[in-house]
């Protein structure tokens, strides 16, 4: 078992305030809606029968220091699930972390969440006739983390995508929808979980902002997808894949400028996207088209 601190990455230079950091989280906590949510002393308890994403299935803590756990533990047991705490932004909510942990609460999923200005990730996925190709060899000595840098923490998977630029992203031809429709079938195709048609059903079908569903086609197949949904000068980043066999080709990165050339459409200037701790390819990516970390987040779950 890690421990909670195994999670987490310090804040850097550059980190949005802890008040921005909720903001974002309340933004996402309506960009992926439950099916059933309430407010009690501040959290934001969320639940959604038959999706298994934590994210679907957690309590979200309040910015001021927690006073009571009862009413997130009495919403989940009388619902006869477990009880799952989202700590987020980690870096606030050391106490209530510390606190479940003695309660016996186990830890589970680090993410980090980044944030860029719209512009700059606009910028650096145009074509590349209008801006300079920047390889990942040469994103791996500017890029720094909160620990260091990405480069040294992920030097061999960046360094294998070092002959796509990050300007080809907008050779790539990406659609975008206005509604999830067919989109849906493009989620299942690649987001690789068993509660996927769930999701898009339950989840995705429900969003009630301005979204964009995007994706790529290969040979007639679906090769890459993203979605982007706007709220309040934000718009948020999810469900990015990529096919395995068509990685480092630059189709993640064109999905990524569209999302952000719509988002730019809709008044959004700052995006945010959350990715696992762990997945060092791709946040060195997202590191390459203007994201810095923002914040972390983890979960506290019992039994």
């Amino acid at each position: 078992m890690h421990d909670a601190t195994d999670m987490e990455t310090p804040p850097r230079q550059g980190s949005v305030p802890v008040g921005s950091a909720w903001r974002i989280e309340r933004c996402a906590a309506l960009a992926w809606p439950a099916a059933v949510t309430e407010e009690r002393e501040g959290w934001l308890l969320r639940h959604s029968p038959g999706v298994t994403r934590r994210r679907s299935n957690s309590a979200l803590p309040p910015p001021a220091p927690v006073r009571s756990i009862e009413p997130v533990e009495r919403f989940y047991r009388d619902r006869g699930v477990p009880v799952r705490v989202q700590i987020s932004p980690a870096e606030h909510h050391r106490e209530l972390d510390a606190r479940l942990a003695g309660l016996g609460y186990r830890v589970e999923s680090g993410v980090a969440v980044l944030t860029a200005r719209t512009g700059d990730v606009v910028a650096a996925t145009a074509p590349a006739d209008t801006a300079p190709a920047v390889t990942a060899a040469e994103a791996t000595r500017e890029a720094v983390t909160p620990a260091g840098t990405v480069a040294a923490m992920a030097r061999e998977a960046v360094t294998r995508a070092d002959a796509v630029p990050v300007g080809a992203a907008g050779s790539v031809p990406v659609e975008v929808a206005g509604d999830p429709g067919g989109w849906l079938a493009v989620f299942a195709d690649l987001d690789g979980h068993s509660d996927s048609e769930t999701v898009g059903r339950e989840v995705i079908s429900r969003i009630a902002g301005p979204a964009a569903f995007l994706s790529v086609s290969h040979e007639g197949r679906a090769a890459a997808m993203g979605m982007v949904v706007a709220d309040s000068g934000w718009a948020g980043v999810f469900c990015m894949a990529t096919r395995p066999d068509l990685r480092r080709r630059g189709l993640a990165a064109a999905v990524l400028g569209a999302g952000a050339r719509w988002a730019a459409g809709r008044g959004a200037d700052r995006l945010y996207l959350q990715v696992e701790k762990d997945n060092l390819a791709a946040r060195a990516l997202y590191e390459r088209v203007g994201f810095t970390y923002s914040h972390g987040y983890h979960f506290r779950t019992f039994p």
